[in-house]
């Protein structure tokens, strides 16, 4: 049974701690702990800590779990009473901490609003995947710029000349083929060569991806048997997901990969939104690429994509096709079966590929 309730406010340098007892009664409390992990390692199975989902709460949550203590991560945009109070100070964020998890553990008066702490290879991955994101938004940005002096300078680029300019070591010439000034030339150049070199760190870092699918080679080998899906958009979908049996029922499951949208209810009138924002996007992001080869998939899947077109639109069709794909792929996970309109050929293709990388990251 847990005799003490931490409230811990954390920050970069220091921590602030409220300790309640059995009867709510503040105990103990802290301004400043600069040495927290000595704090930490003074923890028991007789603690029960609380702390907001900030850089490194799993970090600590991993932490205090290896003392015996019980952790409980929060979400603070959720947690009303810190959100909604008055008077913020970091005394009083440890104070309201502290009382929400006694209340919670104590009288079971208070649900708090958790935040799920994925296993480590998860986090891993999610870590890889945000650096090749930040990556991939750096290359846009660009290629967005040295276009846009281009068209400073009337010059509008074809596909071709787009494609040579950008690839790696890409072809230079219509520099000295177009009217620029030399500020324009010098920009340019600057740019190409930071661009090249992002653009071989993006690929670096998909391969390392890649390699970390030795960790779940059940669940890429089960999902990459439908169409347009890859090993790397695999293991996206489960960076996001984390543990799939974590779900209850799909409506869960959809509200937490951002598929399914936003509900305003209001005098006996209801008004469906746009997907919710609060939530996980990553896999949902880099479904919207391949849409069409996973509407392909299936003669199924191709008849429900232009049955929603037609009825919704475009924009909604690839929403409802890629919920579809994730239902389908958690089903599949869970039941440990492959996609029943598997293209035999496609599959052992990417499979064999698959393979391939995994020896050798071996």
């Amino acid at each position: 049974m847990k005799e003490r309730f931490h409230g811990i406010d954390l920050h970069k340098k220091y921590a602030t701690i409220m300790v309640r007892d059995l009867e709510g009664n503040e105990i103990q409390y802290i301004a400043r702990c600069k040495n927290f992990k000595e704090y930490v390692d003074s923890l028991n199975e007789k603690d029960a800590v609380i702390i907001e989902s900030i850089s490194n709460a799993f970090y600590w949550a991993d932490q205090i779990e290896k003392q015996g203590a019980s952790c409980v991560i929060i979400n603070p945009f959720k947690f009303k009473i810190i959100k909604e109070s008055w008077v913020k100070t970091d005394k009083r964020d440890a104070a309201n901490l502290s009382l929400a998890l006694w209340m919670s553990e104590m009288r079971h008066e208070f649900k708090l609003p958790t935040v799920y702490k994925p296993p480590v290879e998860i986090r891993e991955l999610r870590k890889l995947f945000s650096q090749y994101q930040l990556i991939t938004e750096q290359v846009r940005q660009y290629k967005n710029s040295i276009q846009a002096i281009f068209v400073e300078h009337g010059i509008a680029l074809t596909k071709k000349q787009t494609y040579q300019l950008f690839k790696a070591d890409g072809d230079i010439s219509i520099l000295d083929e177009s009217n620029l000034t030399d500020a324009s030339r010098q920009c340019i150049i600057t740019s190409l060569s930071l661009l090249w070199t992002l653009s071989e760190q993006k690929e670096n870092m998909k391969q390392k991806i890649i390699e970390m699918g030795s960790l779940f080679e059940k669940e890429i080998t089960l999902c990459i048997s439908i169409k347009g899906v890859t090993p790397f958009l695999a293991l996206a979908f489960m960076a996001d997901v984390g543990e799939i049996n974590r779900f209850k029922n799909v409506r869960g499951f959809n509200a937490y990969m951002g598929v399914v949208p936003s509900v305003k209810s209001s005098g006996g009138k209801t008004k469906m939104g746009h997907i919710t924002r609060q939530s996980r996007k990553l896999a949902r992001t880099l479904f919207t690429q391949p849409i069409y080869h996973i509407a392909n998939s299936s003669d199924f899947m191709l008849e429900f994509y232009d049955g929603v077109k037609t009825r919704r639109g475009a924009g909604r069709s690839r929403i409802a096709v890629i919920r579809k794909v994730f239902n389908i792929m958690r089903r599949m996970i869970l039941n440990d079966e492959l996609y029943r309109g598997m293209d035999e050929q496609n599959y052992q293709k990417k499979l064999n590929e698959f393979n391939k990388i995994n020896h050798k990251a071996a």
